[in-house]
């Protein structure tokens, strides 16, 4: 939210009565065209009559100005990043066409030469996102395909999002009477006995919801059963169910009712690594078709104002539940308390501001006022969603064809991530070839079969026999290995050209030395304004610590991440360089930039792989060109 549209809500809300528009204009030293700009800004990013309007001037909604956060010292960015941050989240969130730089300067509070240079480090920031920041009449815009800004836009909300994440601690906080230890051990032991994968993501969202239930139920307000019964598809559901079932009804001293049972299993079912595509109907007998249909529509309208895909089962299934019993919550005057509310608004603006537009519609559509613990809560489903889909694009997408017999399919599944899980994340479970053809072939990199195959695909494929698995354990490693490299190297491929540059290679110098060869790698960088001032004291004091050389290659970089434009300088020498007790042929020097960190992880690895092969270190240290390095690094790429 820009400043001036903050400046005017805070004013309405010191008001008692409506104001007009020249009233405002006068108070905050804006035109009344301004005033009407933004009231009706306002109202739209909210998607509700946030402002009221009337002959008499304009109000506040005061039922809903409760939700938002005024203090001005929260929302003026003070960082580089957090500026760049507001500045993406005005154009791509926001959907504005341009910004003026002078209004600019005067909601950051900086100069105009300031937000020049911010925008300028965001150009060499962000350009391996394939977006560029233009000034032109004094106005600010972003050039780029929808798919690049909205793959920026992702990593600023993964970035704000992160404590979102709901973990143990966070948990003990919000229900402090609660073993929340214990509880924590006996979900996971319970899966674990019964063979199910549960990752942390998942984890998290079950203690979540069964904490509610549980703190409902001993506060004397349990689920309405109204004799409700319901059947479970498999005995290994079953057994699990009925022991997580005791075992909870012994800690806590409670008994659960059929309603509640059902909610644990619906749960179980939305976070055990399920295809949740046979539930669907399950889930809608559970929640009912209104909150099946409102939570499509919060996720249609989420995509459609944030750029953020909450598709997913994963997420599906807890929100649902969790809005269901809002709903009930709310009819009945009850509220539940969240002691993180003030850390979610303060550290994560932009997902806190998502559960508001969900609030701001439950309030209008049914009249009921929704408190900030509740929208917290709502925020925490949001935040953690957007987390684990940033930490799974650090897998291999993988799908898995097996026949569904007996429930092989879901066995067999679960095994697999049971083992696999850190490496790999399952996309997709299909039945049959016809059903693997209608997937986007292209979203994945890696197929497990359990029956031939009667087409080829462009991904690394394996067939796998579902009885035994513990006997072919090694050859899924090591089949899982050479896609990781195939995938890190075809990353190293498509962003060479975003990282590596001819003005930042240089060949057979009459230089010998690491201090030498670092000081001048360091000095390339900064005369091309990828680095600031302290990058070679960074640099060296990395290099004190440890050595960065491995046999004869050397990957030297700072101990931050903090480049402003991330880079890698090279310096190849057929006589080496005198580095400690080593002589070195090739240098990378890296500079990091934080919003390349998960790529340039990944090329990181690729470059040590690649070069660690002896033969390829020996035609690296006879280039002399930037060319000729360029065809060596390509051509060895595409033999892997």
């Amino acid at each position: 939210m820009k400043k001036k549209q903050h400046d005017l809500l805070k004013y309405l809300l010191s008001q008692s009565k409506p104001i007009t528009s020249t009233e405002i204009a006068n108070a905050l030293s804006i035109s009344t065209r301004s005033v009407k700009n933004y009231v009706s800004d306002i109202n739209s990013l909210y998607n509700t009559k946030l402002i009221l309007s009337s002959r008499n001037g304009y109000e506040l909604n005061r039922q809903a100005s409760s939700l938002l956060t005024l203090d001005n010292s929260e929302s003026i960015p003070q960082t580089g990043e957090e500026r760049a941050f507001f500045i993406i989240k005005e154009l791509i969130l926001y959907h504005t066409s341009h910004l003026d730089l002078f209004e600019l300067c005067e909601n950051l509070c900086i100069s105009y030469s300031t937000v020049k240079a911010v925008i300028s480090k965001m150009n060499k920031a962000f350009s391996t996102y394939g977006v560029e920041f233009l000034c032109e009449n004094d106005c600010l815009y972003i050039k780029g395909e929808e798919k690049n800004k909205r793959k920026l836009i992702s990593y600023v909300l993964s970035e704000e999002s992160k404590n979102c994440f709901i973990t143990l601690q966070q948990l003990k906080q919000c229900f402090p009477d609660l073993d929340i230890d214990q509880l924590h051990n006996i979900v996971v032991s319970s899966f674990k006995a019964h063979n199910f994968y549960l990752n942390d993501f998942a984890t998290a969202n079950l203690l979540l919801h069964i904490v509610i239930i549980i703190d409902r139920k001993l506060n004397g307000n349990p689920l309405d059963s109204s004799a409700f019964t319901f059947s479970i598809k498999t005995e290994q559901e079953n057994a699990l169910l009925q022991q997580l079932i005791a075992e909870l009804d012994s800690l806590f001293g409670i008994s659960l009712n059929s309603y509640e049972r059902y909610e644990i299993y619906m749960l179980i079912k939305a976070n055990a690594n399920y295809s949740i595509v046979d539930s669907k109907a399950e889930l809608k007998s559970l929640v009912g078709n209104e909150v099946i249909s409102l939570t499509e529509y919060y996720i249609r309208q989420i995509n459609t104002l944030y750029l953020i895909d909450l598709s997913d089962e994963s997420f599906v299934t807890p929100f649902s539940l969790h809005l269901k019993n809002l709903l009930f919550r709310l009819r009945n005057g009850q509220n539940i308390a969240n002691p993180l509310t003030k850390s979610i608004k303060l550290n994560s603006p932009v997902v806190f501001d998502m559960a508001i537009y969900i609030t701001l519609d439950i309030m209008e559509r049914y009249h009921f006022y929704v408190s900030e613990d509740e929208t917290a809560f709502l925020a925490m489903h949001i935040g953690a969603e957007i987390e684990r889909q940033t930490i799974n694009r650090s897998k291999i997408p993988t799908v898995l064809l097996c026949p569904e017999y007996r429930n092989l399919g879901v066995d067999l599944l679960n095994k697999l991530l049971l083992n696999f899980g850190n490496q790999i994340n399952i996309v997709s479970s299909v039945h049959s070839e016809e059903a693997l053809q209608s997937l986007d072939i292209s979203s994945f990199g890696l197929l497990f079969t359990t029956v031939p195959l009667y087409h080829t695909y462009d991904c690394d494929t394996i067939q796998i026999s579902p009885f035994n698995l513990s006997q072919q354990y090694s050859v899924i490693q090591e089949t899982i290995v050479n896609s990781q490299n195939r995938y890190k190297n075809h990353k190293l491929k498509t962003n060479f050209h975003a990282f590596f540059e001819k003005d930042l290679f240089v060949a057979n110098t009459n230089m010998t030395s690491k201090n030498q060869i670092l000081t001048y790698l360091c000095d390339l960088l900064q005369v091309k304004r990828y680095t600031d001032a302290g990058f070679e004291e960074k640099v060296y004091k990395r290099e004190n610590a440890s050595t960065t050389a491995f046999g004869h290659i050397a990957i030297p970089h700072s101990t931050d991440m903090d480049a402003i434009k991330t880079s890698i300088a090279v310096a190849v020498s057929k006589k080496g360089f005198q580095w400690d007790n080593n002589t070195v042929h090739l240098v990378f020097l890296l500079a990091i930039n934080k919003a390349d960190k998960k790529t340039f992880r990944e090329l990181y690895e690729s470059l040590i792989s690649l070069f660690s092969n002896d033969s390829i270190l020996q035609e690296a240290r006879s280039c002399t060109t930037f060319e000729e390095f360029e065809t060596l690094v390509y051509s060895n790429i595409n033999q892997e």
